[in-house]
């Protein structure tokens, strides 16, 4: 036999390919890219914290979202003509327009509560059918009025 027969062919060993390094302008797309996921995350949990969802009279008393003595938010608009204070409570009534219920809060009252005006109460729905709130909070439009003159001047 001659030696060509048995000579093994040499395998084409290349050296190994050296990872390709990334260009600034890729490195810095990549940076910017990390940031603004990582700042839309953080905003987007610090939004969900925020949020405020409270449910209406019609989805309390007729969906009956919520059960006797669950601690729940109640929104709606403060029925003109149905504020009245009992012993050491304010009652009255809130709507959606669709729905009414009575709410017996406990709570202190801020000072530009008022009828009419949209609020959120937390508080629970009682046996009696009635909310009881402990937190009231009014809504408000934003619009600034200036106060009024002072005496004395």
């Amino acid at each position: 036999m001659s030696q060509d027969l048995l000579a093994v062919p040499a395998l084409d060993r290349a050296a190994p390919a050296r990872p390709r390094r990334w260009s600034p302008r890729r490195r810095l797309l990549a940076g910017a890219t990390v940031v603004l996921l990582a700042l839309g995350w953080i905003a987007a949990r610090g939004l969900t914290g925020s949020f405020v969802y409270y449910l209406t009279p019609t989805e309390v008393t007729v969906g009956h979202k919520a059960q006797v003595d669950q601690r729940v938010r109640l929104g709606g608009f403060v029925v003109r003509g149905s504020v009245r204070h009992v012993e050491d409570a304010l009652a009255f009534t809130v709507t959606d327009r669709t729905t009414a219920m009575q709410v017996v809060d406990t709570g202190s009252v801020p000072e530009i509560f008022r009828p009419g005006q949209g609020v959120v109460l937390e508080g629970a729905l009682g046996r009696d059918g009635r909310f009881h709130a402990d937190t009231l909070l009014v809504k408000h439009d934003g619009t600034y009025r200036a106060p009024g003159p002072r005496g004395g001047g």
